[in-house]
């Protein structure tokens, strides 16, 4: 036993490896989880990533000196919106910033991101079009009846307005 104070420890400094640690090789094929997300949850998560992506470059272009500030006026400021809305929208489409996966994470979690749970969103998203009320409008006595909505429920397409033939809307 030797005391500490006759033969202090000696520090030979930070321990280092001479082996590299071998990493487990993930052969299995990767899950595209994003397939299952509905469009309008992707939508909101790329232009929620459009926002932000455009309000650092207004800020970033914010902390550039310009030679001559009034030699641009109203046609260079609108170019320049249009600049900085067309860099966030490429931005947004490499998913650059990665801000999409973690909106999506926020609001579809990972455990929802299946097939079947994808299948159930859409009926339910159809059925809730299907219960909407809809309104007749009597034109001769000028009368508004409410039903149940009996149209088919509109995908990615745009609703269209007609009237039938007593006068009261589809």
């Amino acid at each position: 036993m030797s005391d500490p104070k006759i033969n202090p420890a000696i520090n030979t400094g930070i321990a280092v490896q001479t082996q590299p640690k071998q990493r487990a090789v993930d052969n299995s094929p990767k899950i595209d989880d994003r397939e299952y997300i509905p469009k309008d949850y992707k939508k909101v998560a790329a232009g929620m990533e459009q926002q932000f992506a455009e309000m650092m470059l207004d800020q970033m272009n914010k902390t550039i000196d310009e030679a001559n500030p009034e030699q641009g006026g109203m046609g260079m400021d609108y170019y320049k919106s249009l600049q900085k809305t067309e860099r966030a929208k490429a931005m947004t489409a490499q998913n650059s910033l990665g801000l999409q996966d973690v909106i999506l994470d926020q609001i579809y979690p990972k455990r929802m991101r299946n097939e079947m749970a994808l299948k159930q969103y859409e009926a339910q998203a159809s059925g809730i079009h299907q219960n909407l009320p809809s309104y007749k409008i009597d034109r001769k006595t000028d009368t508004i009846e409410m039903g149940k909505n009996d149209s088919t429920p509109v995908s990615d397409e745009k609703a269209i307005v007609g009237t039938k033939e007593d006068g009261g809307l589809l």
